[in-house]
This record gives structure tokens, sequence and C-alpha cells, in this order.
């Protein structure tokens, strides 16, 4: 069997995804009995691998966008969380996480994964017409900023932190040091012929081992072949520390927005986050989790994040009705 294949699943052949669950807190853990639903996504060579976590009566459709050196099941214990509340939940792997590939990786760059979301979410809406509201991780928050600004379905923003790459000091924190950030990131810009299709874990380019302040759990996403475990292309990296925003900030008026912070995040700390955030105009709320690291599995955090997501969404439903009733009157 091929390392990528359509024959592989997480709930059949792929089990590390297990390792990660006793982390999480009960409620949220995946078991035999709410496994998420698998299918497969095609779009031009790419094979994007999806978890659904459905509720048939769900008026909003939530779509989990994952950072690097994650995927899409890793997320899935958030999916569960609202699952159990009432809301449909899609979560794709994007490639080369995962269990999604594509047959020209060494050409893949970061606007790849902001056109895989963006047509992705036009299909999904297409599929049914709930309203998409997307909820990216790490700096799965940034793209799904770049997403709902190219998307014409995004109805909320929930982020749990604002990577804002075209800020020098942005790359100087998420980078393993100084060095790496400067002076490799000339390097790429310099060579791009020469580099672009060497490939590196993202564990040798980040601060990887502050992905979660819980010491064998960071272990075992580092060690994950499908997901801190997988190399990607200098490509790649090259262009997402070289993406701006497609809409700057302060003329973002897509949809409202929700920044979950956690509160001890040394990968991507808050102070990082704020300028982005103070930067923008339109509706705002942000909750700070206290007592959460970087992928929160802490309390009282993950019950805050839980309160703040189920609160942005009951406002972002109610304002729903309130265009369905001026629409029929």
């Amino acid at each position: 069997m091929n390392s990528y294949s359509e024959d592989i699943t997480y709930n059949e052949t792929e089990m590390y995804w297990k390792k990660y669950q006793k982390f999480f807190p009960e409620e949220m853990q995946l078991n035999e009995t709410n496994l998420p639903l698998e299918e497969w996504w095609v779009w031009n060579d790419f094979r994007i691998h999806l978890d659904r976590m459905t509720a048939p009566d769900s008026t909003i459709k939530i779509v989990l966008i994952h950072g690097g050196g994650g995927n899409g099941r890793l997320l899935a214990p958030y999916g569960r969380m609202l699952q159990i509340q009432g809301y449909d939940v899609v979560s794709p792997d994007l490639p080369p996480y995962g269990l999604s590939y594509s047959r020209s990786l060494k050409s893949m760059d970061y606007s790849d994964w902001i056109n895989i979301m963006t047509e992705f979410i036009k299909q999904e809406f297409e599929r049914d017409g709930k309203p998409i509201v997307l909820l990216g991780a790490s700096i799965g928050g940034m793209l799904a900023y770049h997403t709902a600004s190219m998307s014409k379905q995004v109805e909320g923003l929930i982020v749990t932190t604002f990577v804002d790459t075209s800020d020098p000091k942005v790359r100087d924190q998420i980078a393993p040091n100084k060095l790496i950030s400067r002076l490799g990131k000339a390097m790429m810009d310099s060579f791009p012929f020469v580099l672009d299709s060497v490939r590196l874990s993202v564990s040798q380019v980040s601060r990887m081992k502050l992905i979660t302040n819980n010491v064998e759990l960071t272990s075992l996403i580092i060690n994950d072949p499908r997901a801190a475990g997988t190399k990607i292309p200098i490509r790649f990296l090259r262009t997402f520390l070289n993406m701006s925003p497609i809409i700057k900030p302060e003329d973002f008026d897509v949809c409202p927005v929700l920044l979950i912070h956690p509160e001890i995040d040394p990968m991507t700390p808050l102070y990082l986050s704020k300028p982005f955030y103070k930067r923008l105009q339109g509706r705002k709320r942000c909750v700070i989790l206290e007592g959460a690291g970087h992928l929160p599995i802490e309390q009282p955090g993950v019950g805050q994040m839980k309160t703040a997501i189920l609160n942005f969404l009951s406002e972002l439903e109610n304002d729903s009705k309130l265009k369905d009733d001026q629409f029929d009157h």
C-alpha cells in the first residue's frame, strides 16, 4: 500500500490519533462510539481527507482549520465538543499533513492552502446552504483570515491566534531563533531555484516544542508521521513567510471575529496577536483562555473556549434570523 491512498483511514488503519485522546477533557474524547465520518474531496491535483462530525438540525457549519504540524483529526476533539452542542463540523487535512496528498507536492505553495480552503467552503455552501464559520488554530487562524478575505460564504471567524508573517517580529517569534528567521528567510528568498524543493519537517523551522504545555503530548505531535513528522517543501515555507493579508485588518468587514487566545502560549504569545487584532475595525471580541497552552487542553481555558464559541455562534444565528425576518417582510 502506498504511503498516501484513499484506502487509508483514521478509523480503520491509521490509529496514531488515539494516543492524543487522554489529554483532552473526557466529553471531547473520540472513541469507537463517536468517530467522525470520513470522506475524500478532490480538487485539481489534491486529494483532501475530511472528518465530518454531523448534526442534522444544525443551522451553521463550522470548518476547523489546523496549523503547521497538525491535521484535521488532531482537532477533532474540538469538533466533537461542538457536535455535542448541535453543530455541524468538518475538519479537513491540509496537504501534505494528515491523510491528504498531492502528486505535485514540490510545486505546492502557501497560496494552495488558501485556494483549497476557499474552494472547499464554496463547495460546502453549495452542498447544503448552511452559513460557514471558520475556526482556525495556530497558523490556521491566519489561514482562516486569508480564506475569509477570499470567500463570499464566511459568516464568522474564530481564531486562537493571528500569526501575521508580514511582521518581522512575528517571524522572529515563530522561528527557532533570529538567525534562522532573518538569514534563513534571506537565503530562501535569494535562492528559490535551489532551495524550493528541499523538504524539512516543521520542527526544524519552528518552535514546535512549545505547541503544547504538556511534554508527553508535545512529543507525540512532533513524532507523528501525519503531523509534525511530515516534511514540507521550502517553497511552501517561503511563500508562507512572504504572505501579506489579502485584506488589511483596517478594511476587513467580511464578518464578526472572535479571538480565543490561550493565556499561557509561549509559541505565539498574546502580544503577537494583539497589534493585528487591534487593527480590526469590525465587530470583534477577545477572550483569554486561562491556564491554556498553544493547543488548549487545560481547564478552565477549555471551558471558557466552549462558552465563548457557543455565545459567538448564538449571536450569529440570531443575526441570521433577523436577516430572514427582514427579508420576509
